[in-house]
């Protein structure tokens, strides 16, 4: 595997292609890329990732929750594909219904249905009219009965066992695949696994499904690291802890790290409740995972739109051989601005982390501090359209920055 130096070096080259300078990417704070435990102790991570006999049904499972940065799973997919290159490639993971409840999903999979869609809810959306669900998105099918295709595009992703997941009681006990029927087996009351015949990329499973739908586990048999992105637009820390029996509906990922990427949105509001519901979401998963250890990041810096109110004189025509007359008018000016509230998200959740012993990852002084944003959409990396969001090499340099990280602070 090539290490994060030589990553860095291609992809600096590609820049430079782009006609970007050193200079324009020296704003990256390699010195402030690490994982600061504040006294937690990661030795058993270490443990689990080196001594193979010791993982959870041959997996290390790592579930990454977050907003719309960690939706599109252009983040999450570099720490995956770092980590499964040198610890092994255990399955895809976690697969939430994005396409069926409308809303964008990463590229990397497919999953649709025969049947329509008769209702479906997200996370943010006001009015739930389905059962929510851990992937923050629930579908409810037309029909109690209905096809799911299943597939995997990356070459060693291929899988033999797919987990669904959906609302209780939700009927989803058999399978059948290529004309045979295959018993599932009951994980929790929101999963039911079906194990293949073999291992493939592709599978058109028929399925019985009188509950909403969330979406599905592809998993091979192998031993190996599972990477689970659960990323929903526009959510808080506040937002999930709405979602019922959130920690508990975690617990069929076995997770033994999750990393929480969240605060942008509360920035964008006001962050004087953030801590209580930090607390809420890391209690209500560590009590249904009670041996999970957790990593908090914070957001790079981000801009906000502000708008002002600029005189203008503008010429009045008059009768001839008379002096021109002037009025004064009112124009609209748009700009941006680093949005303050970033620093103070920032300060929650560096100071949550040493209070309660849990780890963090500062991604505001990775990313280079104050006046980053500025430097990332000049660099091409955030997307000047909106001063908030990346772009796709914006989103890679950060998984890369992520990875480099954990991998440190998981083989010291």
């Amino acid at each position: 595997m090539r290490n994060f130096k030589q990553i860095f070096i291609t992809w600096l080259m590609v820049l430079m292609a782009m006609s970007l300078t050193a200079q324009e990417i020296d704003f990256v704070n390699n010195e402030a890329n690490r994982i600061v435990l504040n006294g937690d102790n990661w030795t058993q991570l270490r443990k689990a990732l080196n001594s193979p006999k010791s993982w959870n049904d041959g997996k290390f499972q790592l579930v990454h929750i977050g907003d719309s940065h960690i939706q599109p799973d252009i983040m999450t997919a570099q720490v995956r594909n770092r980590m499964q290159d040198r610890w092994g490639n255990g399955g895809r993971g976690l697969i939430p219904a994005f396409f069926l409840a409308k809303t964008n999903e990463p590229t990397d999979y497919v999953l649709k249905s025969s049947t329509r869609v008769k209702d479906y809810s997200r996370l943010m959306g006001r009015n739930w009219t389905t059962d929510m669900g851990m992937t923050g998105v629930a579908v409810r099918f037309d029909t109690a009965y209905t096809e799911l295709y299943l597939r995997a595009k990356v070459d060693g992703d291929q899988f033999s066992r797919v987990t669904l997941l959906h609302a209780p009681n939700g009927g989803y006990e058999t399978a059948s695949v290529a004309g045979e029927v295959l018993f599932a087996r009951e994980l929790s009351p929101w999963a039911q696994q079906v194990k293949l015949k073999a291992m493939t990329d592709t599978v058109t499973m028929g399925v019985p499904c009188s509950s909403d739908f969330y979406g599905a586990i592809l998993a091979n048999d192998k031993r190996g690291v599972m990477v689970h992105s659960i990323g929903n637009n526009g959510a808080t820390y506040s937002t999930y802890c709405k979602v019922p029996d959130f920690g508990q509906q975690l617990q069929v990922l076995h997770p033994q790290l999750v990393i929480i990427s969240m605060g942008t949105n509360e920035a964008t509001g006001n962050p004087a409740t953030m801590e209580t519901y930090i607390t809420r979401l890391i209690n209500d998963i560590r009590r249904h995972n009670p041996k999970a250890k957790f990593l908090l990041t914070t957001p790079m810096e981000f801009q906000k739109r502000t708008s002002r109110q600029v005189a203008q004189q503008v010429k009045v025509s008059g009768r001839k051989r008379r002096k021109a007359r002037y009025k004064t008018v009112y124009k609209t000016v748009t700009s941006y601005v680093a949005n303050p509230n970033v620093e103070q998200v920032r300060q929650i959740i560096l100071d949550y982390g040493r209070k309660h012993k849990i780890a963090t990852w500062d991604l505001y002084a990775v990313a280079g501090g104050r006046g980053a944003s500025s430097k990332w959409i000049a660099a091409g990396l955030m997307n000047p359209g909106d001063h908030l969001h990346q772009l796709e090499a914006g989103y890679e340099l950060q998984g890369m920055l992520l990875a480099e990280a954990l991998m440190q602070a998981l083989t010291k």
